[in-house]
């Protein structure tokens, strides 16, 4: 069901809402990038406290892991929901490092690692997607809240994504690589009304590409050309573009889909 339109006087007050939404959590941003500055050193105490600094802001800006208007979520529920992300992730990550093998984009080679650093990977990605998705997708939605239509919240998504890579210095197929997987990430926000499907998603993305790539069962050495990346990393090349561009073209054909649900 379609929602009522906003009085002009609702609509001032909620553009205003949304620009201190927006600019309080640029300092949420900036606070979590002194963070990782802070503990550079160490990557798992970096992604604690900057996951915790991002998981305290966007709770007081009303960022939500779950759709306040509905009923309270179960465990069962939310691990439903995670499950289904955590494929989402999984296919992504798979999907992308065998298109990249396959196209000569990287050259993987055997490098296996212990249990122990398998997990302490992990923990990190799950922390590092917890600080994103909450910083860079929820805050989006947040701000976007009274916006109706799907799609411009999957390319705000995808916008603040980029935006953030673009603020490390990062090559512009890089910049474009986290563009594409930041639509995909909000379709999932739009989709479930909530964090937990794109923070798993994420976290299986995260994790899976590391596995894969940067040695935890294999080690990547990328192609030194605009088609691998060269020393911007084997997602920072036309191929990553390339492999992720289907998954934010379907993210975005999903959303005819949700949309007819949710009205039918």
């Amino acid at each position: 069901m379609a929602r009522k339109p906003l009085s002009p006087a609702e609509s001032r007050a909620a553009s205003s809402a949304a620009l201190k939404v927006g600019a309080w959590g640029l300092l949420v941003f900036a606070g979590t990038r002194v963070a990782g500055i802070l503990f550079e050193s160490s990557s798992l105490p970096s992604a604690v406290a900057q996951a915790v600094l991002a998981e305290w802001g966007c709770g007081r800006l009303g960022v939500a892991w779950s759709d306040p208007t509905a009923k309270i979520p179960t465990g069962r529920d939310i691990a439903k929901r995670a499950g289904l992300g955590a494929a989402v992730g999984v296919v992504m990550a798979g999907v992308c490092v065998a298109f990249l093998a396959t196209t000569h984009a990287i050259l993987l080679e055997r490098a296996p690692i212990g249990p122990t650093e398998l997990f302490v990977g992990l923990m990190a990605s799950a922390l590092y997607a917890m600080r994103d998705e909450v910083l860079l997708h929820g805050l989006a939605m947040r701000v976007l809240v009274t916006v109706e239509p799907a799609a411009p919240k999957v390319v705000a998504c995808g916008i603040t994504s980029a935006a953030a890579a673009w603020a490390e210095g990062v090559s512009p197929q890089s910049v474009v690589v986290q563009g594409l997987f930041g639509m995909v990430m909000g379709a999932l926000w739009v989709r479930d009304r909530g964090a937990w499907p794109a923070w798993a998603a994420h976290t299986a993305w995260l994790f899976g590409t590391n596995a894969l790539m940067h040695g935890g069962f294999a080690q990547a050495r990328v192609l030194a050309t605009s088609w691998g990346g060269g020393n911007s990393g084997p997602l920072g090349g036309t191929a990553a573009i390339v492999a992720l561009a289907p998954f934010a073209i379907g993210a975005f054909l999903g959303l005819g889909i949700t949309r007819h649900r949710r009205t039918a």
